[in-house]
């Protein structure tokens, strides 16, 4: 990762209260407090077991920007004035059933992000949110894409893993393919909720799982 998206994966670690030691290749070291993950020149990050939450994190913004910055590099420009004089630019990344998802360049050079909905050819209702991750959702569920009343919370995603795990674990003559298919779940919903939920190592033994070690570029 270079250039651009170099540029707004170090602006996001840091908002995020993340310490990036990154060279222009983007490979180095990401660090939060005592905890640290490296990341290699072809976006492999490689982690301790102790710190698979903070190589998941890391691993999330760089796909993040990754994907925003390069729609938001393709797509047509257009620059709004704010009220004070400054400067943003404003480029659709989607658009689908009358409702419009946008990235914004402010002048600070920072990345926000809005969706809209399309009334008589004008934006109207912009709902406007600092992470990628919360307006795609949204913009999703305004136009319908996702059916509301089909998610799980990230609350009840947690419970349900434990629901996983105590299962895994009282039902020792649980066959293989059982097992496989309470594995793979529980790897799903570590991906989305990993941050919320602490992890232990009898946990992974009891699954018979070994802690992972490295995350891949989804380029490589």
């Amino acid at each position: 990762m270079t250039g651009e998206k170099l540029k707004e994966f170090l602006r996001r670690l840091t908002a995020e209260g993340f310490e990036p030691e990154l060279d222009e290749l983007g490979a180095g070291t990401v660090r939060d407090g005592e905890w640290s993950v490296d990341v290699m020149e072809d976006g492999e990050i490689q982690f301790k077991p102790e710190n698979r939450a903070l190589a998941y994190r890391v691993r999330d913004i760089r796909d993040e920007v990754d994907e925003y910055m390069t729609a938001f590099a393709t797509a047509a420009p257009g620059v709004e004035r704010f009220p004070r004089g400054g400067q943003e630019d404003t480029r659709t990344l989607l658009m689908y059933g009358g409702f419009e998802l946008a990235a914004r360049r402010l002048s600070d050079d920072s990345v926000d992000f809005v969706t809209w909905a399309h009334v008589r050819g004008n934006r109207d209702m912009g709902h406007y949110y600092e992470t990628y991750a919360a307006a795609k959702e949204d913009f999703a569920l305004r136009c319908g894409l996702i059916d509301r009343r089909k998610l799980f919370t990230e609350t009840e995603l947690v419970i349900i893993r434990q629901g996983l795990v105590m299962c895994a674990d009282i039902t020792p003559d649980m066959g293989m393919d059982e097992a496989r298919q309470i594995r793979s779940l529980v790897e799903k919903i570590d991906d989305m909720t990993v941050p919320q939920i602490t992890e232990h190592e009898q946990e992974h033994e009891e699954l018979g799982e070994e802690p992972e070690l490295e995350l891949m570029s989804d380029e490589s």
